[in-house]
């Protein structure tokens, strides 16, 4: 990443202990630096010589972060007005945003707390969702929120097919497998299925669930089905940002746990990269509807503004690091993509951003 913005954070950072503050002008900060030079006009043909993914494709991702970290910012914003109660966010994981968008609205999906970009991602695919809209109800515990009436803030929907659910320690991963097996299943008993019969799950979590008795009891279901042949068709996403809540995950261990095991498929990508994530998450959903066969995709992330609006992370992290974590910011990634191909400018892109948020 370009240093105007490890500079923009290090003069932040001492004038402000609000890092959501921080990390948005940094983004801001990034993009004046960058200056005034134009974007293409075209917005057809790839990012990159890989050819994935298409322009089209890049820009409606990128709109979803910017969405999901939008959402972010003002929830804690809302909490300081006492007219919100939650403030677990997204910030750093937008990444899964490429699987919101590659995944299709019929893929049943049970989903870890920050997957914001997922839901702004595979809502906007579907003309009868406006999941902005949708988000700021259950922030707000309306009871107008179209999933929970109110009851909590979580990330669900009938017509998406997002099962509601809390996916603390990893409770999720186990439904998402019996899931998976269930749509087997329906099509050897001859039960009409209400989705096609190619589908897929998704499951996504972070690294420090991955290593709780939920969890390993999931993996072992997934492996032990496919090891007799039976068809599992789940993707475990593993978001892996290095932190549970304050503790840290072992450097490595997820790759040194995951990479070999029989009758899972391992796969890798930087999710802080639009680019690399989609290559990979295509080979990994592509592999899973086709051999419905369980995968494991491995996400590299950061967590930005701690675990929630609450969390002091200077407590349990040194300042350094949570200014290398802000450095890394996955929409300074995309801004920086998106600029050096051409396919927005700088004006353009924070216009953009700022759009969202005034919405």
């Amino acid at each position: 990443m370009s240093t105007p913005s490890k500079a923009a954070l290090a003069k932040a950072g001492t004038r402000s202990l609000n890092r959501a503050e921080i990390v948005d002008r940094n983004f801001l900060a990034f993009l004046k630096d960058w200056g005034e030079a134009e974007g293409a006009s075209a917005r057809s043909g790839p990012v990159s010589s890989d050819c994935v993914p298409v322009r089209e494709d890049f820009l409606k991702i990128f709109n979803a972060q910017m969405c999901s970290r939008h959402l972010d910012l003002v929830a804690r914003e809302m909490r300081a007005r006492n007219e919100g109660f939650y403030t677990i966010g997204s910030a750093g994981h937008e990444g899964n945003a490429v699987l919101g968008h590659l995944s299709r609205v019929t893929d049943p999906a049970f989903l870890h707390y920050r997957s914001g970009g997922f839901m702004m991602a595979r809502g906007f695919k579907d003309p009868g969702t406006d999941p902005v809209y949708d988000t700021a109800l259950s922030l707000a515990a309306s009871s107008e929120d179209p999933i929970s009436g109110g009851r909590h803030k979580v990330w669900g929907s009938r017509r998406l097919w997002v099962p509601p659910q809390t996916s603390t320690i990893a409770s999720h991963l186990p439904k998402a497998v019996g899931t998976a097996l269930a749509i087997e299943q329906a099509k050897r008993l001859g039960l009409e299925l209400p989705i096609p019969d190619d589908s897929i799950v998704i499951c996504s979590f972070g690294d420090a669930s991955a290593n709780h008795s939920a969890a390993t009891g999931a993996f072992n279901a997934a492996q032990w089905s496919a090891y007799q042949k039976l068809p599992v068709p789940v993707v475990f996403v593993c978001e892996d940002n290095g932190l549970g809540i304050s503790v840290r995950t072992p450097g490595g261990w997820i790759e040194s746990s995951f990479a070999s095991r029989k009758n899972l498929a391992y796969f890798k990508a930087d999710g802080l990269d639009i680019v690399d994530t989609w290559k990979v998450a295509s080979e990994a959903l592509e592999y899973c509807r086709d051999q419905r066969r369980p995968v494991f995709l491995h996400l590299r992330v950061k967590r930005l503004l701690g675990h929630a609006g609450t969390d002091v992370e200077t407590e349990y992290l040194q300042l350094s690091e949570v200014e290398s974590a802000e450095a890394c910011d996955p929409l300074l990634v995309a801004a920086e993509t998106a600029l050096e191909a051409g396919l927005m400018s700088s004006s353009e892109i924070l216009e953009r951003f700022e759009s969202v948020r005034q919405r």
